[in-house]
């Protein structure tokens, strides 16, 4: 296992580059690397070695012991050629004069996708650090999902960056490590790669938490021979137990548990080091899972089980495939202590992880392994990234991803499902199928209903209601928590925008033919006029040109302008004129009912409706519509300023539906003057309430002309009631005027 060890130089170490990496391929012969294989790394180490030539690292050392660290590192995990190459040449690409293209030539395009993959976007500019983070591990990402050696050679990377960080400035230091702690060490989890894993995280605590760090440290020496003694006691109590029974062959170790994973401890339990009394951990490692269970029941007989403390991975692996049985007992002198049992194939997957499971093959260039289909998050994240812009969301949403905290939860017919910690119904239904996530009603959750939001447990049994009627919404968003299910509402809330701007697009190109007395239908089947508009307007299809016109990215009546301008036969294709003479009210009948405010939009069925803030338009007003980029059509008053300011192209024709009345209630603005007496403030409130309207906001101050100003916000149903309302503010004696107030 790897140890957590103190930065050397590496200078005080070797007395050349050539003499570290002599020491490496001692290594790799003793792994029984073929001799072809090793000639063709020492190539590899003499271009490496050329390329950086005097660079060097911060600790004044030259920069080709990096690469050669990390070729050790990772030679404990895979004897590949090829990746060790890719060890050696990692920096090359980035760091030097070498390209990608000279690296395929000389060692192969195995070796050339593979430092592709780990070299860094650094020629891209981007606009923060948090976008280059987010962009180079998409890119990494995207090529572990080809190869999953790109990310075990980054992991063996940052270990060693990890392992020498002291040199750098100490912020620098405390963000790597952070990011470490946060992306890496995560990673080696998913990977099953234990060893990495918990070095990482006890060099991420030494810099983050030094003192902390130091003081388990310390306290952790103080008790090393206690410790040794009851190590030891253990081991020969469980050995001549096993041995009775006939599991004479069975591997025994003892240890302390990482730094790491006591301060974890201290943490979540909120414990004091000394109330911390399961500092260690055992492992018996035996042939077969029948002798793994077998030797359960032995060490039960032995010493007293912990209530609630036993886990069986061995019949619901983790995610990473681990596997093992996990118990805590109280052991001798009454101290808690871990056993893990498992077999020895398990063993290897728990330390090696992925690389435990890879497969090589001679003469056939590239990787081939039989762990892809085990992986289904990468390719999930692979999925979900595709659709996440956001810098900040894609790396919360990847942090969640690689947590190691899960639960296993139960489908009413007992198939086992795997979910990150504080998953939701939502999340189980589509982890089942997408199309039940997309239709999912409502849940049960050990047979009692709960709302979607719900948080799940380890062991829950869920159910879940599904119905043809239901749609997910934006709100659904905040509800999961894995990136399968945020991609697929996203997925489905894209399609059904498209179609809702689609629609508008329609709608709105319809009424620029109509001031040409052409018919829609006869248009699109005219196929030169159609050719045309798609190849104006750079797009593939009339769909994809009516959204872009219903999100506002093209104007309609451009398009039109420029065809009826080129076309010396405009007469050939002019249809039969729409009818002028229906009123906006009779258009606005035959259309659908937008998605507020009880307002139809002509032509239009389920479109979006937003309210403008500027002038607050309720039922009775006359108002006008207008196409308003990414967010529907906006509603303004027939006499707002600001929409009048609008283009008139955009304009779209609107009006209230009979339901408009019946709707729920909306905010409007009052601005009363009045006379400065007493006891006005409390007339003209209770006025309001006397006429059944609420008062959301009141704010009240007296002018330079000592008049009082009211600005009060109240909620009304229509228009006749604001108006009734007014009527009786200007019946008190004391106010001196009233009107509508945004």
């Amino acid at each position: 296992m790897l140890q957590v060890r103190s930065a050397i130089a590496i200078d005080d170490k070797y007395a050349s580059p050539k003499e570290h990496f002599e020491s490496v391929v001692a290594k790799l012969q003793h792994l029984n690397v073929a001799e072809k294989h090793i000639r063709f790394l020492w190539d590899v180490f003499i271009y490496a070695e050329k390329m950086h030539g005097l660079q060097k690292r911060q600790s004044g050392e030259l920069y080709i012991h990096h690469p050669i660290e990390v070729c050790d590192i990772l030679s404990q995990f895979t004897s590949d050629h090829q990746a060790l190459a890719a060890a050696l040449l990692h920096d090359t690409v980035e760091d030097t004069a070498a390209t990608t293209e000279e690296l395929q030539n000389l060692f192969g395009s195995g070796v050339a996708s593979l430092v592709s993959g780990l070299t860094k976007v650094s020629q891209v500019k981007f606009l923060s650090k948090q976008e280059k983070l987010a962009e180079n591990f998409r890119r990494m990402v995207l090529t572990m999902a080809k190869d999953l050696r790109v990310v075990i050679i980054k992991l063996c990377d940052r270990l060693h960056n990890m392992r020498t960080i002291e040199v750098l400035d100490i912020d620098k230091g405390k963000r790597i490590a952070k990011e470490t702690l946060d992306i890496y060490a995560p990673l080696a989890h998913r990977l099953g790669i234990y060893s990495l894993k918990s070095e990482l995280e006890d060099l991420c605590l030494k810099l983050l938490k030094p003192e902390i760090y130091n003081d388990i440290a310390q306290k952790v020496s103080r008790r090393r021979e206690e410790r040794y003694v009851e190590i030891e006691e253990v081991k020969t109590v469980l050995r001549e137990e096993l041995a009775l029974y006939g599991f004479k062959q069975a591997e025994i170790t003892g240890r302390s548990k990482h730094f790491y994973s006591i301060y974890k401890k201290m943490v979540v339990r909120k414990l004091l080091f000394e109330e911390i009394n399961d500092l260690i951990a055992f492992r018996v490692v035996v042939d077969s899972v029948k002798d793994c269970y077998e030797i359960l029941g032995l060490v039960h007989s032995l010493w007293k089980p912990q209530p609630g403390r036993f886990k069986d991975y061995i019949a619901m692996p983790k995610a990473n495939r681990y596997q093992s049985l996990h118990t805590t007992v109280i052991g001798p002198g009454g101290s808690l202590a871990e056993i893990q049992i498992r077999t020895k194939e398990m063993h290897q997957v728990c330390e090696y992880g992925v690389t435990a499971h890879w497969l090589y093959k001679e003469k056939q260039e590239g990787f081939k392994g039989d762990h892809h289909e085990t992986f289904s998050w990468l390719r999930q994240i692979v999925e979900w990234q595709k659709d996440v812009t956001d810098s900040a969301e894609y790396i919360t949403t990847l942090k969640v991803d690689l947590f190691d905290h899960e639960i296993f939860v139960f489908s009413p017919k007992g198939d086992v499902f795997r979910l990150p910690h504080k998953a939701t119904p939502l999340d189980f239904a589509f982890s089942i199928h997408t199309g039940v996530g997309l239709k999912t009603r409502a849940a049960k959750v050990n047979q009692r209903i709960v709302p979607l939001h719900h948080t799940l447990k380890n062991g829950d049994i869920v159910e879940i209601i599904t119905s043809d009627t239901q749609k997910p919404g934006k709100n659904w968003l905040s509800i999961v928590t894995t990136s399968r299910a945020k991609s697929k509402i996203r997925s489905y809330l894209r399609s059904e925008e498209r179609e809702v701007h689609r629609q508008l697009g329609k709608s709105l190109f319809i009424q620029e033919l109509e001031q040409e007395n052409i018919s829609f239908d006869k248009f699109i089947k005219n196929s030169s006029w159609l050719d045309k508009v798609t190849r104006w307007s750079r797009v593939s299809s009339l769909d994809e040109f009516l959204i872009h016109v219903g999100f506002g990215k093209i104007s309609p009546k451009n398009v039109l302008t420029r065809l009826l301008e080129k076309s010396s036969k405009k007469e050939d294709f002019l249809g039969k004129a729409f009818k002028k003479e229906e009123s906006k009210s009779q258009k606005g009948v035959k259309s659908g009912v937008g998605q507020q405010g009880g307002i139809m939009v002509s032509g239009l069925d389920n479109v979006l409706i937003t309210i403008a803030k500027c002038c607050r338009p309720i039922p009775g007003d006359e108002i006008l519509g207008y196409v308003t980029r990414g967010r529907g059509v906006t509603i303004h008053r027939f006499d707002c300023e600001k929409g009048l300011d609008l283009d008139p192209a955009r304009r779209i024709d609107v009006c209230w539906s009979d339901k408009a009345n019946r709707s729920s209630v909306h905010e409007v603005g009052l601005r009363v003057e009045t006379k400065d007496k007493p006891g006005v403030a409390s007339e003209v409130t209770s006025c309001i309430s006397a006429c059944g309207a609420s008062i959301i906001k009141a704010n009240i101050h007296l002018n330079k002309q000592n008049v009082g100003v009211f600005y009060i916000k109240i909620s009304v149903k229509s228009l006749e009631e604001l108006q009734s309302i007014m009527a009786k503010i200007e019946c008190i004696a004391e106010v001196l005027s009233v009107e509508r107030w945004s």
